[in-house]
């Protein structure tokens, strides 16, 4: 056994047959030892069977090797929420929200807030602001900056805040830990 284990990959030995696999030929894992990659398949083997995985979820293979294929139609009809949320990380937040008819709440100079409701998990809920300092350029950078459902702001005591009324100005006060009346920046960087 020994030398099996030297020379390939899993094996399952029984009373009468032993299974042999022949050893991978990727192996990609995250920091915390899951299966992941965003560039090709987290682990495969030389006879071509592969496993697309990000941070331990594994979802179909186009999804990393083409992820212009991953829309917003198609996150929505997606049932499995932790393979729903890589799509939409592999979207990005913003293309995702403005594209997949999520409902603007409230518009004000803090920015917009935007509600998407999603199938067995909590609604999205993201303030889409823009960057107050210009970059180098000239440009003005947007952001989307997710809250939580309820605009519940995370203390410092890490426990979560009463509920807020839905506006861009309590969202992005609750991305802050504050509660709207609390956040009133004389200067934003």
């Amino acid at each position: 056994m020994t030398d099996l284990a030297h020379s390939a990959g899993w094996f399952l030995p029984h009373a009468n047959i032993c299974w042999v696999s022949e050893r991978h030929n990727i192996l990609a894992r995250d920091e915390r030892g899951r299966l992941h990659s965003v560039t090709g398949p987290a682990v495969a083997y030389p006879d071509g069977w592969a496993i697309y995985a990000v941070h331990g979820v594994r979802v179909p293979a186009d999804i990393i090797t083409n992820p212009e294929s991953v829309t917003a139609e198609r996150i929505d009809k997606e049932q499995n929420a932790e393979v729903r949320r890589v799509m939409i990380e592999r979207m990005g937040y913003e293309r995702y929200i403005l594209e997949s008819g999520a409902q603007l709440l409230n518009t004000d100079e803090y920015g917009s807030l935007y509600r998407k409701e999603l199938a067995d998990d909590e609604p999205l809920v993201m303030v889409h602001v823009l960057n107050s300092t210009p970059e180098p350029d000239g440009t003005i950078k947007k952001y989307m900056l997710r809250c939580h459902p309820q605009l519940r702001p995370m203390l410092a005591d890490g426990k979560l805040g009463a509920p807020q009324e839905m506006t861009a100005h309590n969202a992005v006060a609750s991305t802050f830990g504050l509660r709207g009346e609390e956040y009133a920046p004389l200067v934003q960087t």
